[in-house]
Parts: C-alpha cells; structure tokens; sequence
C-alpha cells in the first residue's frame, strides 16, 4: 500500500472494447459518447499492458446519486487470455481500506466510545515508545511512526513466503523501535501504514468486536456493497475465484535500504498474488472490492450517508503533505493535502478534489471525486508495477475531465 501518488493531475493478449451502461438513460457529458470513454481504457491497457504487466481495467463513472453510471471494461482477468473483466470482477483496493478505517474510528468517537485526541498510551500501552501520539496524527499521517511495510525485515518475510499469515502485533513489531528494529522517525507529514494497523486495533478496543466483523455491521451492510470484503488472512475461494490475477513487478528496493542489489520481494517477480495471503495489509489495505461498489462507498461518505456532520468534519480536515501543517485547503501554492484517510489534490487542469491510488502487490485501484463536479470515478488493474512504469492514475484522470467537460 503506497502514499497517495502525486503524479495524478497528473505480455498477454488482451481483448479491448467491452463496456456496459448502468441505466439507459445515460447521456455523457458535453454530448461525449459512451465511445469515447472506452478508448481511453482500450488504448492504455494496448500501450502499457506489457511495461505495466496488466491484462485487464475495470473502470465505473458514477454521474449522479444514486445513478446514472457507465462501467467499463477492457481485457482478461489473467494471462491465459480465457475470462474477460466484467463488473463482477473483484480486486484488492489497497489503501483505500484507509478510509473504512478512518470512518470507524470517527464512527465510534460519534458514539463516545473514544476521542480521536486520546493517544496510543491510553489505548495501546503496549507502545510506551509512541505513547503521546494521537490518533488524529494516526489518521493524519502525521505520527512520524515508521512503515512496516517498507521495513527489511517485511519485505524479506513477504518474498520468501506469501502466503505466510501475520498478526497485526508482529507488522507492528517491524517498525517498533527496538535491539534488533532501528528504522529512523520522521516528521511532519510521512505516510505509514503502522498508523492504520494501531488504528485498526485500537477499533477493536473501542467497539469490542473484531475489525472484520465491524466493517461489516457499519458499513458494507448499510451501504449496500454486495461485492466488498475484508478477511483477516487469505480470501476464501468465494471471493478469489472472482478476482482478477494480480501480478507484482516491482523491482525497487525498500525506502529504508534504497541502494539494495535486488528487492528481497524479487522472489514475487511475475507472479500471480491473488491467492496469497492478505493479512500483512491488515486495516491499512486489505479490503476487496469492485470499482463500482467502491463509487458507492464514495458516495456514501460523502454524501454524509456514514458520518454526523461532526465527525464528517473531522475526517476532512486536511495537512499539507509538504509541512505537515493543518490547512484550509489545497491550493496552487500547496498543492498537496491528506486528510483522515482521503487524500486532497489540487490540479490546475481539474481543480481540486478528493482521491486515493490504493495500492497491493498485485493490484492498483483508484477514486477520483469532487462535490462541485458531483462525478466520481472509481478504477482498478492487475498489477503492481514500478513506480516510474505507472500510467494508471493519469488514465483516471483523463476519464475524469472528460466527464466533467
């Protein structure tokens, strides 16, 4: 699960030109044809397919609420070419589990449960080492807590075996200071997943029932997402026998040992992870979903359908990403913000708007929305690729403006 990618406004054969309209009565904007929609996916999964190791896009433009929507698809679901993407197909969204989790925490402060200026002390004192840390600076981003997930010590346990299962204590463990764990601190503004596995646990706490069973009680239910899921450990084959492959290609090293040989997860190098286990993402980004059901969670929060306004308040409420410093809201001067689980963009092309790149390693899945347009997009792919090899969030966005014209 990567930070929220600043570049956003900013090997198989594939079969292209697949799509399907939710409600007949969709008219795209500015007269656009539903053609012009498609192309946009058929011509990237044609010219990046190979650099990306991708086989299939699955794309929902959400025009209103509760509708009209278009879906979109191009591809297969893996490399043998055999089943195409269709608006059943399900992916791992990655970090866009962040904000499930953001809205549960705000949920149970609604509810006085907890408050979200309370610490980790009072919650979690198994972590003397961060014990002042709120959970807002949790949400936030701005704890300076390491990432376990960029940790050595992961990345060589991830690669050497993925199906093996880990308890949100030992991810923790990675980045907690130690004899043998001696990852620098940050400050500021420093994105970590270690804050979304402290927040999950301190859910559990609060709310007295398991995180998985919470996500479905408070929001999966009551939303109506049919097609989202969250296990602890591995999927059961329910739900991966509806997943696209997803395929890691990544060769970078680890953020904390930049300058490696190779990558310790080099061992996952074209391979299918869709049937390995989840639990190392945990409440930072384990959750399974469809892009259309992740529109209507989209539209759910924002339409104050999971939140009071108070809490609603709280979880957009934005730092920049450049200070660290709380702001009114992103400009062209300061471009970049996070809030409680969204991120915040400003883009001169396309304004300012809420998104995510929720990311795996096997899958990419992304949300583009802004109230004054009254337009969510909501996407996914099969792969993970290098950093410098992604042209994803760029296709969301142009998907986007064109049905924002």
């Amino acid at each position: 699960m990567s930070a929220p990618q600043n570049r956003l406004p900013g090997r198989t054969s594939v079969a292209l030109g697949i799509a399907g309209i939710i409600l007949a009565s969709v008219v795209p904007a500015s007269g656009q044809s539903i053609d012009d929609y498609q192309e946009i996916i058929d011509t990237y999964l044609a010219e990046r397919g190979e650099a990306e190791g991708i086989t299939g896009v699955s794309v929902y433009v959400s025009l209103g609420d509760p509708g009209p929507g278009i879906e979109l698809f191009a591809g297969t679901t893996g490399r043998d070419g055999a089943t195409p993407i269709t608006g059943d197909t399900l992916f791992q969204i990655g970090s866009n589990t962040k904000g499930f989790t953001s809205a549960l925490i705000l949920a149970l402060e609604a509810e006085g449960h907890l408050d979200i200026d309370q610490t980790v002390g009072d919650w979690l004192p198994d972590y003397p080492a961060w014990e002042d840390v709120t959970i807002r600076r949790l949400l936030n981003m701005t704890s300076g807590i390491p990432n376990y997930s960029e940790s050595p010590e992961w990345m060589r346990a991830a690669g050497a075996n993925p199906n093996r299962h880990f308890t949100p204590g030992e991810l923790i463990a990675m980045a907690y200071p130690g004899a043998t764990v001696e990852l620098p601190p940050n400050e500021g503004y420093f994105y970590s997943n270690t804050n979304y596995l402290l927040a999950g646990l301190i859910a559990e706490r609060a709310g007295g029932v398991p995180y998985e069973e919470a996500l479905r009680q408070r929001f999966f239910v009551p939303a109506q997402l049919s097609d989202t899921f969250y296990a602890p450990m591995a999927y059961p084959p329910e739900v991966t026998n509806r997943m696209a492959s997803g395929y890691f290609e990544d060769p970078a090293c680890s953020f904390y040992v930049p300058d490696c040989e190779e990558t310790e997860l080099a061992a996952l190098m074209g391979q299918d992870v869709s049937r390995a286990d989840v639990s190392w993402a945990g409440a930072a980004g384990g959750i399974v979903s469809s892009p259309r059901d992740l529109a209507r969670w989209v539209r759910a929060v924002f339409a104050g359908r999971v939140l009071p306004p108070a809490q609603m308040a709280e979880m957009l409420s934005s730092v920049s990403t450049g200070t660290g410093e709380p702001i009114e809201d992103v400009s062209a001067d300061d471009p970049a913000g996070f809030s409680l689980g969204f991120a915040r963009r400003f883009r001169e092309e396309l304004g300012t708007f809420w998104f995510y790149q929720g990311e795996t390693l096997g899958y990419r899945a992304i949300f583009v929305y802004s109230p004054e347009t009254d337009v969510v997009v909501t996407g996914a792919t099969n792969s993970h690729p290098f950093a410098e090899d992604d042209q994803f969030a760029p296709v969301i966005a142009r998907i986007y403006a064109l049905a924002t014209q």
